[in-house]
């Protein structure tokens, strides 16, 4: 495309490919203006594969996918599947990632036995864990699904507090982190947020 002369940097046609630039000149493609750097992907993590970016033992991890400079924000448990951030944006991640903001993490909850409406109370209330008490929000109880939201990141914190509440979890998936939704995006499939879903983790 750059020999062809389809490609302009800052309005004027370049077509040597060798040539560097600033990192915020604005680039064409046949007059259309390529988007800056994306601030973050979302990505739909399947079960089995590791939040990591890389594995001693082969096993899959994100970092298969990962692209180049991002990082993983939020990290999953390899069962878990569900939304993923992938971040360019160190000082951004920090500011998601930091116990006093508090952000939300949205879960949906497949348990064994059947758990009732009582169980809302009871996480709400707290429950004690290897890693401290930990509590929930429960929104709505269907059957063995019970979707619930967090506020914190600790590790396996969602299926730790569900079996010592006498459910243990079967599968798990997040669905939502902070103002990001996973919605119908299929598992190993990642896209990047709008330039409004960046502006809402900016926000933060």
């Amino acid at each position: 495309m750059i020999r062809a002369g389809r490609v302009t940097v800052s309005g004027i046609i370049e077509t040597n490919a060798k040539k560097h630039f600033p990192e915020e000149a604005p680039i064409s493609i046949d007059g259309h203006e390529l988007r800056g750097r994306i601030a973050a992907y979302i990505y739909h993590k399947p079960a089995g594969m590791l939040s990591t970016t890389e594995d001693p033992m082969g096993r899959p991890c994100v970092g298969d996918v990962l692209p180049h400079r991002y990082h993983i924000v939020g990290r999953l448990d390899m069962e878990t599947r569900g939304l993923l951030l992938l971040s360019a944006d160190g000082g951004m991640s920090q500011r998601i990632l930091h116990p006093k903001r508090a952000v939300e993490r949205e879960y949906l909850a497949w348990v064994e036995g059947n758990p009732t409406m009582d169980l809302k109370d009871k996480l709400a209330q707290g429950v004690e864990t290897s890693l401290g008490i930990a509590k929930a929000q429960v929104c709505s109880i269907d059957e063995n699904c019970i979707r619930l939201v967090v506020t914190e990141g600790r590790n396996r914190i969602v299926r730790r507090m569900l079996h010592n509440s006498g459910h243990s979890v079967v599968d798990l998936q997040r669905i939502r982190f902070g103002p990001i939704e996973l919605n119908d995006l299929e598992e190993g499939w990642m896209v990047p947020i709008s330039g409004a879903q960046e502006d809402a983790l900016y926000a933060i």
